[in-house]
């Protein structure tokens, strides 16, 4: 009788010992799987692990930009663009504080600056978040940036002549058969092609939009007094 309840003893403890190691097991893998892994952020000026692009692959308004970029100007934000970007999420390399420099790429139709920069670094790079600085890409310059000839608007994003207002379509249409009721367009913020001073006349439709012709026939839209331009297709 002893002997059976010895074993019965030894039994429950070893019973006990079983629960305890397989709770402490779950108790590890559960920490473990709790616990995400951080990624390490890279040392400055290493692009590794970084998905690329170019400026061809990215909207039409990330050209204008970089071109902006090159020509120090003007930006459409003067007051948020060229302002040191500060890393804060971690995900660009570190590098030592004003490294990093930001700039709007606008967003047609947005009423503030939207959620697409580029960021460029000291060292050259050139990084695009169109998320707000959720993600980054790095943009492969030698693959976009093209500055086109004069007269060639096929940079610009395109826009229907049927996607115009009733008003727009007007001014197309007055410009189409000769209006001479326009002033000139300087082209100061450098985003349609560079022509000779006077090559380009500028039409009013409204508060913020325009049309602008080329003497080559060529017309641009802007719906948005100048921070971004479309290519005007008369046959759509």
């Amino acid at each position: 009788m002893t002997n059976y309840r010895s074993r019965l003893v030894a039994v429950f403890f070893a019973l006990l010992a079983t629960l305890s190691m397989g709770v402490t097991a779950a108790e590890a893998v559960t920490a473990t799987s709790a616990s995400p892994a951080v990624a390490a952020q890279n040392a400055c000026g290493n692009l590794s692990g970084f998905g690329h692009t170019t400026l061809s692959a990215l909207p039409a308004e990330a050209t204008t930009t970089y071109n902006l970029i090159q020509k120090g100007g003007p930006f459409p934000y003067p007051q948020n663009d060229g302002v040191v970007f500060d890393n804060r999420e971690g995900i660009l390399p570190s590098c030592a504080s004003g490294y990093y420099h930001e700039y709007t790429v606008p967003t047609p139709g947005s009423s503030n600056r939207g959620t697409r920069r580029i960021v460029t670094g000291s060292g050259g790079e050139y990084f695009y978040t169109g998320d707000h600085y959720a993600t980054f890409k790095v943009i492969d310059i030698s693959g976009g940036g093209t500055t086109h000839a004069c007269g060639d608007l096929s940079g610009l994003t395109k826009i229907g002549y049927s996607q115009l207002s009733a008003a727009a379509k007007k001014v197309v249409d007055n410009v189409r058969g000769g209006a001479t009721s326009s002033t000139t367009y300087e082209n100061r913020e450098g985003v349609l092609p560079a022509c000779a001073s006077g090559y380009y006349k500028l039409f009013n439709v409204g508060t913020n939009d325009r049309v602008i012709s080329g003497k080559a026939g060529e017309l641009a839209y802007t719906p948005d007094h100048y921070v971004t331009f479309k290519r005007i297709d008369l046959n759509s």
